[in-house]
């Protein structure tokens, strides 16, 4: 009989437990669950992203194409002063130069073939043409032989040219040019015949002072007739 009480007490204190049991399962849940969520989420992600991470193009390839696009073509080539001026006309070359000044004739040496050829001719004339010494000559001193004869051409018509009364525009440019031409007068890579037209320019620039004249090279001035074993020479053209 006390069994089946004490059974029976059991049994109403099992029914009489769920109450507060349950809360405490319910309350447990409620926390667990949703931290539970947390966690897994970056899980999920990870999952979810890992398939086409290797397809997600990267931030640069799109902008590759961009970056890879043409240079639009230069109005130069379609200006009919810079086609006539390509020619052997010295007016259209002076026209030129009055108009675009040394700054637009250099930028037109980027363009290549008649344009940088209609430059070249179009630099001596250009009032303001000593802007223009050391691009130049840095220019011929990267150049190949092939390419240095417009280049020296337009370096000696500069460099030829009357001093004026003003103050020099680019001093540091024009002793650089100097430089650079002693050193293309004697390098013995460069043709004879660029090579007399880099001293001819040379000397014209040291008889303005920006060069010692001892410096440039005169193996290529004509020996004076008659001299003898003195070996004299012309003096220099």
């Amino acid at each position: 009989m006390s069994r089946k009480v004490r059974g029976g007490g059991v049994r109403r204190a099992r029914r009489g437990a769920p109450v507060p049991v349950r809360l405490a399962r319910l309350v447990r849940l409620v926390l667990i669950a949703p931290l539970a969520l947390v966690l897994a989420a970056p899980l999920a992600c990870r999952r979810e992203r890992a398939p086409g991470a290797s397809a997600a193009p990267a931030p640069s390839s799109a902008a590759a194409p961009a970056s890879a696009a043409p240079r639009p073509p230069s109005p130069r080539l379609t200006d009919p002063r810079w086609r006539r001026a390509a020619g052997d006309d010295p007016l259209e070359q002076a026209r030129l130069a009055e108009a675009e000044g040394a700054s637009g004739l250099l930028a037109g040496l980027e363009d290549g073939g008649d344009i940088a050829v209609a430059a070249l001719r179009a630099l001596p004339y250009a009032d303001d043409a000593d802007l223009a010494l050391g691009p130049l000559a840095a220019r011929a001193r990267a150049a190949p032989p092939s390419s240095l004869p417009p280049l020296l051409d337009a370096l000696l018509g500069i460099a030829g040219r009357p001093p004026r009364q003003r103050e020099p525009l680019d001093p540091d440019g024009a002793r650089a040019a100097a430089a650079a031409l002693v050193e293309l007068s004697g390098r013995r890579d460069v043709p004879a015949e660029q090579r007399a037209v880099a001293i001819s320019a040379a000397r014209a620039l040291a008889d303005k002072g920006l060069v010692d004249p001892r410096l440039i090279p005169g193996d290529l001035d004509p020996e004076i007739p008659g001299a003898g074993a003195g070996g004299g020479q012309a003096p220099r053209p």
